[in-house]
């Protein structure tokens, strides 16, 4: 297993981005009805078509949870269930029937029993559909047109944006006050952000995660939520990636203080190496960022949408208003 794949890929390992759902678990309106023709070019450049809009949508869980924000409720989804309240958004999981539910495992036969009119995922590398083995594709094709939203080096309101046109091309209303409330609220999340940054000149962030042998290090312009905080001014510390696996530069725990760090951005899914475990991973314990109580949970897999990212930007807004230059 690649490094890729182990981080990106591996259901109970790591991955950054994500999904979706409102942030007070409201429902967005329902799509309304239509008929005709309907296409849509997807971000590999392919075009999906049917004679008529699509009704029967089985999404993977990240895409599903952006399109019931939206207004779109997929009959079927896959993708990884361990510990998956951060990441589902406002799927009902219990209404929806599941092709997969481990990284690896798609069922042919259970997504043909849904008759869909629609596969949606998205891409966290080019033109691959997320959590759909290679050798699915060429089997889900004949069932179903696919649709591809690229994730890799986009910054997540531009992945929102994207999911909203291909949402309103199903019917979904994107002039509902639920969903023009949550994308205000989110604007208004980025530019608070823009300006606690702004405040605090200098301060260099690190997004980390770990396995027992390595510690991993975020390449922010990679990852679409990274990318957006980017965007928004916070000053990521650029590792040295290889150009084939940008996603990470991989470290050895001995060399966590490799570059100078005022604030740790850790992996919410297994914050233990930066948390309870230090006294096994003394230099961890050791960086400045650590010591000033400067190591602030972030869950990569933040649901993208409007209403969840914008909650997330809210509560790291008010976290880094209150770091300083340490390292």
């Amino acid at each position: 297993m690649s490094r890729r794949r182990l981080l990106i890929g591996g259901g109970a390992a790591l991955f950054v981005l994500a999904g979706c759902g409102g942030e007070d678990g409201g429902e967005a309106p329902a799509a309304t009805g239509g008929s005709g023709p309907w296409e849509f070019t997807d971000d590999r450049g392919k075009k999906a078509t049917r004679e008529s809009r699509p009704t029967k949508i089985v999404a993977q869980l990240s895409a599903a949870a952006t399109l019931w924000d939206l207004g779109i409720r997929p009959v079927g989804t896959w993708g990884d269930t361990k510990d998956m309240t951060a990441r589902k958004g406002n799927v009902d999981t219990d209404a929806v029937t599941w092709v997969g539910q481990t990284w690896g495992d798609f069922n042919i036969e259970k997504l043909a029993s849904l008759t869909p009119d629609l596969l949606v995922a998205p891409m966290q590398t080019k033109d691959q559909l997320w959590y759909v083995p290679e050798d699915a594709v060429a089997k889900i094709e004949p069932l179903c047109p696919t649709v591809g939203i690229n994730q890799f080096e986009v910054p997540v309101d531009k992945v929102i944006s994207r999911f909203a046109e291909l949402a309103t091309s199903l019917g979904a209303d994107l002039n509902a006050s639920a969903v023009t409330s949550a994308k205000t609220e989110f604007e208004a999340a980025g530019t608070a952000l823009g300006e606690a940054v702004k405040a605090k000149p200098g301060l260099r962030v690190a997004f980390v995660s770990g396995t027992k042998e390595n510690l991993y290090l975020g390449n922010a312009k990679i990852f679409s939520d990274l990318a957006y905080l980017q965007n928004l001014g916070v000053n990521f510390v650029q590792p040295t990636v290889p150009a084939n696996e940008p996603h990470w530069e991989v470290l050895s725990w001995e060399q966590a203080g490799k570059y100078p760090i005022d604030v740790l951005l850790y992996d919410s899914r297994n914050p233990s190496y930066f948390t309870t475990d230090l006294s096994r991973y003394p230099t961890v314990a050791n960086l400045p960022a650590v010591k000033a109580n400067q190591a602030i949970s972030w869950n990569p897999e933040t649901p993208s949408t409007w209403a969840a990212f914008g909650a997330a930007m809210r509560d790291l807004t008010g976290k880094l208003s209150a770091c300083k230059t340490v390292a």
